[in-house]
């Protein structure tokens, strides 16, 4: 069997605080790619998940302009998934992904990809 392996470059672009447990927001991250229709998986490194996105456009126009990326939307579609938060913690952590989507799109890869860290504090 063959094995390859290559270098990564990680830029660490502006943060959001969480506001929501590590679970709640890898989960709404997923929600966010299957709502845009792009392929989503995620990889746990010691503290951390890396979320990665195959599409990082289609997710952060999404972000930037759809009407369903609102706490209301969030809440619901997490509730069905068996994820309970509440509607008023979602309200700072969507506004801070709006706010930083411009910031965050300097951080889509070569390929169209997009990765977002999730410090599992």
């Amino acid at each position: 069997m063959s094995h390859c392996f290559r270098p990564v470059k990680e830029v660490w672009n502006l943060h959001s605080s969480c506001f929501v447990e590590p679970k709640a927001l890898i989960t709404l991250l997923h929600d966010l790619a299957a709502r845009v229709g792009t392929a989503s998986d995620e990889h746990i490194y010691g503290d951390n998940t890396a979320v990665w996105f195959e599409s990082g456009s289609k997710v952060l126009d999404y972000v930037r302009s759809d009407d369903r990326f609102n706490p209301e939307s969030f809440k619901d579609s997490l509730e069905e998934q068996g994820v309970f938060v509440e509607r008023d913690a979602l309200v700072p952590l969507l506004a801070n992904m709006q706010i930083l989507s411009n910031e965050w799109q300097d951080s889509i890869g070569e390929h169209g990809e997009l990765v977002f860290y999730v410090d599992n504090c």
